[in-house]
């Protein structure tokens, strides 16, 4: 189960949807169409997601993906 604390949620700094964590874990993209703060996301962990669920579009508005995975060298 993962806990998130309120301060995160509660505050007007934008956060990744998929881990809750903030600008300082990395660049926030919003590869979606919509415009709310709901469609931020680290780019790591959207290629997680994608991975872990098999999907190329986002499960909130439908919109298909157009990022480009970042290709990470297993042996550093």
């Amino acid at each position: 189960m993962t806990v998130v604390s309120c301060a995160c949620l509660c505050s007007d700094e934008l956060f990744c949807r998929i881990c809750y964590e903030g600008r300082t874990s990395g660049e926030l993209l919003s590869p979606c169409e919509r415009s709310s703060s709901l469609t931020m996301v680290h780019q790591a962990c959207l290629e997680c997601w994608q991975s872990a669920s098999n999907s190329s579009h986002c499960e909130l508005c439908h919109h298909q993906f157009a990022l480009e995975r970042q290709v990470t060298d297993l042996f550093q």
